[in-house]
């Protein structure tokens, strides 16, 4: 299969993305890394400079095929500059952590990872629960 535009991975997420899709990294094996990664999601206003979540900020959230909700997170904040150039109100980009991300999203939620690239994930709902379980049995040590 190729690819219309050869994908330059830019970190090290990108990379490992780049190697579960081509099967070289097992989809298990990414997911316990995407655990200790941090994302880039997009937000309609500015983080305060005390880092204070304000309920007012909208993150970017977009309707899967399924017309489900699939919070957008990115790999690289040059990912989301795209979707911020062409929705302008998003053009907030935040870097988070993976764990503290799944803890603040709300059940019935899927993930879509790198939307409208060739190199992405979606993450249903039902996924998005299970991979919040395991990132608790990580906080509590049972993973492994």
């Amino acid at each position: 299969m190729e690819a219309e535009a050869p994908f330059e991975p830019l970190n090290d997420l990108e990379v490992r993305l780049v190697q579960a899709q081509d099967g070289t990294l097992q989809a298990p094996a990414f997911l316990d890394s995407l655990l200790g990664d941090q994302v880039f999601v997009l937000l309609d206003k500015p983080v305060g400079p005390d880092a204070d979540w304000d309920e007012s900020i909208n993150p970017l959230v977009l309707t899967s095929e399924a017309d489900e909700p699939m919070f957008a997170i990115f790999s690289a904040v040059e990912r989301a500059s795209a979707w911020s150039e062409q929705l302008p109100q998003f053009e907030n980009a935040l870097q988070v952590e993976v764990r503290w991300l799944l803890s603040a999203i709300s059940d019935g939620v899927g993930i879509v990872l790198n939307p409208g690239f060739d190199l992405g994930m979606e993450m249903i709902p039902d996924a998005v629960v299970q991979l919040k379980q395991r990132a608790d049995a990580f906080t509590r040590g049972e993973a492994r």
